[in-house]
């Protein structure tokens, strides 16, 4: 069969599928970011495919190219989204799309116009930053991979990091043929047979009833509820659950200095894989370090709001909670009070 017919039916096969992802989004998760970000990563992606086969000087390709320069941004972003539960994108994050997409259009624009062209060696320095997005988003889904109490999620990531290398490497290995006369009709099938797999596996997720297509947070945590005869699973979960109930009500575990999620199974003497399961489907925390920071920082307003320790250091409580500095402290603290520890301290969190 002709590479440009395989070509074809990968390349506007994907194209078709990424429309229909970005609608389920519209559809059931616009108010959250994941959402957001997807549908905008699904119309990028989709631009970029359309645009690696038109001519560099037709009207579609000046329509799509936005799209096609904002595509990588909008991936991690989306990556973020997905393995970072209280990921919400800050200015830098925006101030970087910016620059991507100041910097592909800007010749185009110029040069018609005889305006000042930008120099090449800001070309390097745009591969270099696609680069770095793709090796930081692998890093993120490695990092999170002992943390996360969302099985599918977890199993997912390391999936995630290999294909995401090869994606890297079938992309990076297009975009240098795109600079000779015309890139290999294999390389450009392969392109497009990878992104139209990765649509196919994202949309299997997005239509499953689950309540955690795709790796969306629920609305609502989700608490098992129990038959009216128990059965011998579900009287340990039960046996479980007032055990980390306990050891939560008793305070000192909490507050243990780089803890982990195997300690804590060691401390309730539960094997690791039920601790996992409970915190998430009893508890409803989908990371271990969400589920320590919730209690960690219920405990720090306490402290914070205490007139008799006015005086002591907020790296003290910082210390004292089980944070190994100021920072994460800090970062965990404005997460959640919309406001740092200092400003709670002086009243604002009345």
């Amino acid at each position: 069969m002709d590479l440009a017919i395989v070509d074809a039916v990968f390349r506007y096969g994907a194209v078709t599928g990424l429309v229909m992802f970005a609608l389920i989004l519209l559809r059931d998760h616009r108010t959250l970011w994941p959402g957001r970000l997807g549908v905008a990563t699904a119309l990028c992606t989709a631009g970029y495919l359309i645009c690696s086969v038109t001519d560099h000087h037709s009207w579609v390709e000046m329509i799509l190219r936005p799209a096609c320069i904002a595509n990588a941004v909008f991936v991690w972003l989306f990556g973020l989204s997905l393995f970072e539960d209280r990921f919400r994108p800050g200015r830098w994050h925006w101030g970087l799309l910016a620059f991507v997409l100041v910097r592909g259009q800007w010749n185009m624009v110029m040069g018609p116009i005889g305006g000042p062209l930008l120099p090449h060696y800001l070309d390097g320095v745009h591969q270099v930053i696609l680069i770095a997005l793709g090796g930081h988003l692998a890093w993120v889904a490695w990092r999170g991979r002992a943390d996360d109490l969302v099985e599918t999620r977890r199993r997912f990531r390391l999936i995630f990091i290999a294909f995401l290398t090869l994606m890297m490497l079938v992309v990076g290995s297009y975009e240098l043929a795109l600079n000779a006369e015309s890139p290999a009709a294999a390389l450009q099938a392969l392109q497009a047979f990878a992104i139209w797999f990765v649509v196919v596996f994202m949309l299997v997720r997005a239509t499953t009833l689950s309540a955690d297509a795709i790796f969306f947070p629920a609305e609502q945590p989700v608490r098992v509820s129990e038959p009216s005869a128990p059965s011998a699973a579900a009287q340990i979960a039960q046996r479980d659950l007032a055990t980390l109930e306990r050891w939560i009500a008793n305070g000192d575990g909490l507050y243990t200095a780089a803890l982990t999620i195997g300690g804590l199974a060691d401390q309730l003497k539960i094997p690791e894989h039920r601790v996992r399961r409970l915190i998430n489907r009893e508890l409803g925390f989908r990371n271990f370090n969400d589920f320590l920071n919730q209690y960690r920082i219920e405990e720090a307003k306490v402290r914070l709001r205490d007139p008799e320790l006015a005086r002591l250091p907020i790296l003290t409580i910082a210390m004292d909670l089980g944070y190994g500095s100021i920072g994460p402290f800090n970062r965990a603290f404005k997460e959640r009070e919309e406001m740092t520890p200092s400003t709670y301290r002086l009243g604002s969190g009345d």
